[in-house]
């Protein structure tokens, strides 16, 4: 059983709260959504992937409080704390550089041993480990990006217009790609969210805009991928992207 400085969920440290932790299960990895169908008459069975199920962390908690009334408010207080309509971020001090996406599950029982109550708490996160976001800006209409998480994602463009344009595209090292269709002019802003779908120009959603029947809102793979804008020399565009991690 490991033991850590604290978590931090909903964007509040447990130690506001008194909180001491133990970390009692952060799984290496979630468990697999993989079905396998058995056909008569045939050795084994045939595989289907389809990917990975949440992730599930488990902590041990406690608090200490000078009498039990008080200890009584103060689980009102956890409890107004943990509760979310959402998943939000909760992040480890052990782990300072990444974070998880998760909501609490199920029940939450609180034991009292005299002045100390405990408590154990289970987040059904989303599969993947998330680090901080990242971004790039094109030099001459071509960027090289290295991806170091362990998985694809999917990136975001923005885009400032120096020249007039007809349309704006960008393209990966597969020939996959993504264009926008219009009468840009100098000034013009845009942005390609490949992750949402969502295109805005001049903060506007212009989804009629997209060149649908032959686009891809492509993700950027491990390791090393190679960007291209065009037209060349109408305008400046940075791409930001989150590593993520099994």
């Amino acid at each position: 059983i490991e033991i850590a400085n604290g978590f931090t969920f909903n964007g509040t440290h447990c130690s506001v709260h008194g909180i001491v932790m133990r970390s009692k299960n952060r799984q290496l990895l979630p468990e697999t959504n993989d079905s396998y169908v058995q056909v008569p008459g045939r050795n084994g069975s045939i595989l289907y992937p389809q990917g990975l199920h949440d992730r599930y962390i488990e902590l041990d908690c406690a608090y200490v409080g000078k009498d039990l009334p008080a200890m009584r408010v103060k689980a009102r207080e956890i409890a107004a704390w943990l509760y979310t309509e959402d998943r939000e971020i909760l992040s480890f001090d052990d782990e300072p550089n990444v974070y998880y996406r998760g909501k609490l599950a199920g029940k939450v029982d609180l034991d009292h041993i005299g002045k100390m109550a405990q408590f154990s708490l289970i987040f059904r996160c989303e599969p993947f480990v998330y680090g901080g976001e990242e971004y790039q800006t094109f030099v001459s209409d071509a960027a090289t990006i290295d991806n170091q998480g362990t998985t694809e994602i999917l990136p975001r463009f923005t885009v400032t217009f120096t020249d007039t344009a007809e349309e704006w595209k960008v393209t990966n090292q597969d020939s996959d790609y993504v264009r926008v269709v219009n009468n840009f002019t100098i000034g013009d802003t845009m942005e390609v969210n490949c992750k949402t779908g969502a295109i805005l120009i001049n903060g506007t959603r212009a989804m009629d805009k997209l060149d649908w029947q032959n686009s891809r809102f492509f993700a950027l793979r491990e390791g090393e991928n190679s960007l291209a804008i065009a037209p060349t020399g109408k305008c400046n565009t940075t791409v930001y992207w989150t590593p993520s991690y099994l």
